[in-house]
């Protein structure tokens, strides 16, 4: 493995798994796990050199994250989320901002919600602002938490020059939230992705950020890609580090278990050979697919280059694709072998956690609409549309 911080997540396997399983860490990340992903620097892959980060390629980051994901998924999706929020934070706040947050004695881990269920006015340089934010993933750990707010002025939404209503996030300390504590779900229990109010509060500007991400303030490749194109980056390599895992799981216990009557083991009947060897090349393919337009991605950020709106839908697409592929191959590793049913499942919590995460709204069917038109124009033009 090329990758070291892929393989810094391998060198953890051993402690995650232990501490996944232990009853106190059901529901948000293991507290020895988050110290080991602190030491090892991997909540800041995709934040500026300038500020203590790596500055990785997208693909270093899916890597990383897949490792990660094939050992616990909640755990990679906690990282891969907290990683989001704190590139946003690193990239689109304020220089007086960054320096509240960065500027400690060790690094900030922070969470975000995205969508605009706050609201805020602006007057004398601050904005008044309140409301309730859903799915803080990572919010147990995290240091400084940011939720979108719509902006008011006298009594309705302030609308932009682009027909877009004005939203803007806040990095807040967490002491200037409240958590709601109501996280109860049947998959991805571990991400501790609770909802939290933020009380009513005056926030000063230099605070808040473009919550549509489109004014950095500090170059980076995630800047240069965009923060859609991370947040996609993310959300496909952990459904690809799921199905390794089922995958591998499905091999492990098939090639132990016995057909009834039989003096073979399952692994050895062609009914398996033939299942897993289509559903594994799906996998592959999936996962090519992935480093394919991922790559271009990085190539066009290296040059500085921006991503055409063709290049956005691919990364769209391939997102949304290899999220039904991985949920299927998932559903299929489960389904291959009997003891799948028994606890504990290693395939049991692999089924429940790609059902989760397949319900995201990153990888929902409007994805693949939106992404149609340029992409069935380019077929309908005879060329290969890259």
């Amino acid at each position: 493995m090329s990758n070291p911080y892929a393989e810094r997540a391998r060198d953890l396997r051993d402690l995650i798994e232990t501490e996944a399983s232990k009853p106190e860490n059901a529901a948000t990340m293991s507290p020895v796990s988050v110290a080991a992903l602190r030491d090892a620097g991997l909540f800041w892959l995709l934040v500026p050199k300038a500020l203590g980060g790596s500055d990785v390629s997208t693909m270093t980051f899916i890597e990383m994250v897949e490792e990660l994901a094939s050992t616990d998924a909640p755990t990679a999706w906690s990282l891969m989320a907290n990683s989001v929020a704190t590139m946003v934070a690193a990239t689109y706040s304020s220089d007086a901002h960054v320096e509240r947050m960065f500027g400690g004695d060790r690094l900030p881990i922070m969470s975000s919600t995205y969508a605009p269920t706050g609201k805020a006015t602006f007057a004398d340089g601050h904005y008044h602002a309140s409301g309730t934010h859903n799915w803080g993933t990572g919010i147990g750990h995290a240091d400084w938490v940011s939720g979108a707010n719509v902006v008011f002025d006298n009594g309705a939404p302030l609308m932009q020059n682009d027909g877009k209503p004005r939203v803007v996030g806040a990095f807040l300390r967490k002491d200037q939230i409240r958590l709601a504590g109501n996280w109860d779900v049947i998959g991805l229990q571990a991400t501790g992705s609770v909802d939290y109010v933020v009380p009513e509060q005056d926030i000063p500007e230099d605070w808040t950020f473009n919550q549509y991400w489109t004014e950095p303030q500090r170059a980076s490749k995630s800047a240069s890609l965009g923060t859609l194109v991370v947040v996609c980056a993310g959300h496909t390599a952990v459904m690809l580090g799921i199905a390794r895992r089922a995958l591998s799981e499905a091999a492990k216990q098939a090639s132990k278990k016995k057909r009834l009557y039989s003096a073979d083991c399952i692994a050895n009947t062609p009914v398996f050979q033939n299942d897993f060897l289509k559903h594994e090349a799906l996998f592959q393919a999936a996962r090519a697919l992935t480093s394919n337009v991922f790559s271009e991605a990085d190539r066009l950020a290296e040059a500085g280059q921006g991503l055409s709106d063709l290049q956005i839908q691919r990364v769209r697409q391939v997102t949304t694709w290899t999220h039904q592929v991985c949920k299927d191959v998932v559903n299929y590793a489960f389904g291959s072998v009997s003891s799948a049913l028994r606890n504990p499942s290693p395939l049991g919590k692999c089924l429940t956690d790609v059902a989760v995460a397949a319900h995201h709204i990153i990888a929902g069917p409007m994805s693949l609409i939106d992404a149609a038109p340029p992409i069935i124009a380019g077929w309908a033009e005879d060329r290969w549309p890259t």
